[in-house]
């Protein structure tokens, strides 16, 4: 008993290479089955009418109404049982198959035709709508692309943009159009990386993945969700690209029995889009319902030859009773034609993880509970379910920590490292923290928010790394290590901690929003205990500077000694002649030649000056020389005798490079080091300096560095780093150390995760939520000190900082104590010599030059004798 099953209507795209008919004609060999596996009873076979588009008449250049007047003609001369056709079939039509659907029966439908008459192979745009919508508010995007190509993607977008305003999305919709390699470019323009696709056609998802991918806008970084159902994402595309950095895909895709059925098509089933599975589907479920209808009647039902009538197929009840697991999934169909109760399989992941099941889709709950045999496991009224994340680790979501205080620490941090307890082995109870640390408070808070607020399971364990294991390039073969190569590999899904964001760095991982920014700033030894050189007051001329001017100097003594000497109209001369005294004949005799030199350098009076114009007109020469040297002397005096405050005058990179006074450096693979290394411009220059000092610089711990400030005792080091591991460090006792400078740079820390991870826009959303509530600040203004915490400096060590003190001026003081001391002795000398030369040779001569006279004669109050020789002795005396 032969049966005309359908007219099998193909448009432009379904008519190509003749493949829907070659998947109608293996559905026909399946059902036919002759050897008794067939749907059919063995003795009935169904067939197809295959009409395919004809260059004379070509339906989709059609309006509707023509459309369905040539359909309805058609039809009338075929004894046809059911029509299956496509959209495509007119692509001017705003729904050709709903049209039909109303006008006659049975119509299955390949396309979207809500609300309709027909037999829908696809869910419901409402359904994959709201599938869609669970999906991007579970993962958190907030600012999205939406690529879209026809009428039914659009009524998509429509509902998209007017739930915006409700999950807070910022939606950029993009109209696919012929042109799409052109379109790539205005994307990564955008620098909006979760993308949204969603086509009318899906055999254009073909094209869009390939050049997306040439493209590089489907690289690391990116997130690309597939809203129609079974991309062309097959297992052989993966492995092609896995040697590749690729996008981290979420797609979707029917639970199927593909295994089960014939095809002659040289691909797979499995491969196949989803159309193509509907469309071998659409057979099987007629012929299902065929066989219902026979097995009830002992015949087949007769067909409706005419369109638009009151008539209906009579195998339309027996439609609704199919229920078989197909190519394209669960197939049956409710009272309205609508695809019922299948199951949607959401894939996420990259890589070799790109096939993972991330969770799934149900169109009614209580029928995937009976089917099953279990409670649904997502929340109540809520129809999509989604696994919490794990890439690494099934049980946990694993995250990766570098110690490196205060923003991330083992509990007995300070103990071990200070030597507080003398037991470094420290028992915890169960639910006492084993960390602290700024992070680790911020990664309880999103545990809470992610957990309470957003529905997210978040169980994690912590993973650590060796200290300065954050993540660092090796140029040489353009390798990662540390926490970024293991986010890269996917044996970690979160690194948290002090890990510093950077453009090298966005390239291989992905990080959340900003949970902290932090300043660069200088490490130094406190001014208040900086050695300063007793004798500094030298430094601003050199040595040999030194020797030159005491050189210059004898020279010009000597010159005035000469000039002195033999000038004819000099003091010495002019005494010789009698116009002077002898007095004024020894002005400028040699000692004081010596002593008229250094006192016009200290400008200070000469109690008569030069006669000669020689004299006169050197005197000018030397007295200007000597006034700019100590200017220059002056001027270059505050910067030498305040070298230990150069480092607090800092205001930017040009200070610090421009200035010798100290050398400055960095804590290898520290969140400083790797902000000046992975950057440009007057950063970079920094790091040049540092790296090619002619010496070492670079410290392999922070507490090796600050050993080295503090036993530094001139001052001349100090460390660059970030503002709060500065602080922490600095804060140790035996203190002395100071934080000094502006901001010399800054630094963002955020929540790394593997490129395009779910998680990273989930954690961001957790980051604004703690932020929007006050949470984050208090976490920020948290402190993580113990009692080896340094007291606040005193008002006069806080002064010092910045004026001369005791200490500065200390060789001052001893110059004049040197000149004081020099003094008395000198004093000591000349009163020595005048009391036993001077005044003993006097005293030997005073009994030949005055007369014995008795004691009596002093004693009755008589006058001294007074004589000529007396008188003169006395006078000399005086």
């Amino acid at each position: 008993m032969f049966r005309k099953l359908s007219v099998s209507l193909y448009g432009h795209g379904t008519a190509e290479e003749d493949l829907y008919k070659q998947i109608m004609t293996d559905a026909t060999t399946f059902i036919n089955d002759a050897g008794g596996r067939g749907i059919l009873p063995p003795n009935d076979q169904i067939n197809v009418i295959h009409e395919k588009v004809l260059e004379d008449n070509i339906y989709e250049e059609q309006n509707l109404f023509k459309s369905v007047f040539q359909i309805c003609n058609d039809i009338r001369s075929m004894e046809a049982l059911a029509l299956i056709m496509p959209s495509d079939f007119c692509d001017n039509c705003e729904a050709i198959g709903r049209a039909i659907g109303d006008a006659y029966s049975p119509v299955i439908t390949l396309d979207q035709a809500d609300n309709s008459g027909a037999f829908q192979m696809r869910p419901r745009l409402a359904d994959i709508d709201s599938m869609i919508t669970s999906v991007i508010d579970h993962f958190k995007w907030r600012t999205f692309i939406m690529l879209y190509e026809g009428k039914v993607a659009l009524k998509l977008v429509e509902s998209m943009m007017a739930k915006a305003v409700l999950y807070g999305w910022r939606i950029t919709p993009l109209e696919l159009k012929g042109d799409y390699e052109a379109q790539t470019d205005e994307i990564r323009e955008r620098k909006v990386k979760n993308i949204l696709v969603y086509v009318s056609n899906e055999d254009k998802l073909k094209k869009i993945v390939k050049e997306s991918f040439d493209n590089e806008i489907m690289g690391n970084g990116w997130h690309w969700m597939f809203g129609n159902l079974n991309p062309p994402i097959t297992e052989a595309f993966l492995e092609q690209k896995y040697r590749h950095n690729m996008a981290f895909l979420t797609r979707f895709k029917m639970e199927s029995n593909e295994l089960m059925y014939h095809s002659t098509i040289e691909e797979a089933i499995k491969k196949w889009p989803f159309r193509q599975r509907a469309a071998y589907d659409a057979l099987v479920a007629v012929a299902h319902a065929m066989k219902g209808y026979y097995d009830a009647h002992g015949s087949y039902p007769d067909p409706v030859r005419m369109c638009g009538g009151p008539a209906r197929s009579k195998l339309v009840p027996y439609m609704k009773t199919v229920n078989f697991r197909g190519a394209s999934g669960d197939v049956s169909f409710n009272d309205q034609g609508e695809r019922v109760n299948y199951t949607i399989i959401m894939y996420s992941g990259k890589d070799q993880s790109a096939e993972t099941k991330a969770g799934f889709f149900v169109q009614d709950i209580r029928s995937w509970e009976q089917a099953n045999n279990e409670k649904w496991p997502g929340k109540k009224g809520n129809r999509m379910f989604i696994e919490p994340f794990r890439q690494s680790d099934a049980r946990f979501i694993k995250v990766l920590a570098v110690p490196e205080p205060p923003f991330f620490m083992q509990k007995n941090w300070e103990s071990i490292r200070y030597k507080v307890d003398d037991d470094d082995d420290i028992d915890y109870d169960e639910h006492e923290d084993k960390y602290s640390g700024m992070s680790w408070e911020l990664l309880k808070k999103v545990k809470e928010v992610m957990e309470e607020e957003m529905g997210v399971e978040f169980n994690y364990e912590i993973e650590l790394k060796s200290r300065g294991q954050y993540g660092s390039l090796d140029l040489s073969n353009n390798e990662w290590d540390g926490m970024v190569r293991d986010l890269m590999d996917g044996d970690a899904d979160v690194a948290i901690g002090a890990l510093v964001r950077d453009p090298y760095r966005e390239e291989v991982v992905d990080f959340t929003d900003a949970w902290y920014e932090g300043n660069v700033k200088l490490l130094i030894l406190h001014p208040s205990w900086t050695f300063e050189y007793p004798f500094s007051m030298v430094y601003p001329i050199d040595v040999w500077g030194w020797f030159v001017l005491l050189l210059i100097f004898i020279l010009a003594s000597l010159l005035v000694f000469f000039l002195g000497m033999f000038s004819p109209y000099e003091w010495r001369k002019l005494a010789e002649r009698g116009e002077a005294s002898a007095e004024d004949g020894q002005i400028f005799n040699f000692l004081n030649s010596f002593f008229y030199t250094l006192s016009t350098g200290f400008w200070q009076g000469y109690y008569k000056g030069p006669r000669s114009w020689s004299l006169r007109i050197f005197s000018i020469f030397w007295f200007w020389a000597l006034v700019c040297t100590l200017f220059i002397y002056v001027f270059s005096l505050n910067g030498v005798m305040k070298f230990s405050k150069t480092a607090i005058n800092i205001h930017d990179h040009y200070d610090l490079l421009h200035q010798d006074q100290f050398k400055f450096g960095l804590v290898r693979f520290s969140p400083a080091y790797d902000f000046y290394r992975y950057n440009v411009g007057k950063y970079r220059m920094v790091f040049d300096r540092v790296l090619n000092s002619d010496e070492k610089l670079i410290e392999e711990r922070i507490e090796n560095a600050v050993y080295r400030i503090r036993r530094t005792w001139e001052g001349r080091f100090s460390l660059l780093g970030e503002d709060q591991i500065l602080k922490y460090a600095a804060e140790r006792k035996p203190c002395r150390m100071y934080i000094a400078g502006k901001s010399l740079g800054n630094i963002t820390f955020g929540f790394a995760t593997q490129s395009g991870s779910p998680l990273r826009d989930q954690l961001s959303h957790a980051i604004q939520i703690l932020e929007k509530n006050g949470e984050l600040q208090k976490i920020r203004e948290m402190k993580f000190s113990d009692e080896l915490k340094c007291e606040r400096e005193t008002i006069w060590e806080g002064q010092s900082k910045y004026s001369f003190t005791v200490h500065d001026l200390q060789g001052m003081y001893y110059l004049i104590f040197i000149g004081m001391g020099g003094s008395f002795i000198v004093f000591v000398l000349e009163w020595l010599i005048y009391n036993i030369f001077i005044v003993s040779s006097w005293k030997s001569r005073m009994p030949q030059r005055m007369p014995a006279r008795k004691k009596d004669d002093f004693l009755d109050g008589g006058d001294l004798p007074i004589d000529g020789n007396a008188a003169k002795s006395s006078a000399d005396w005086i």
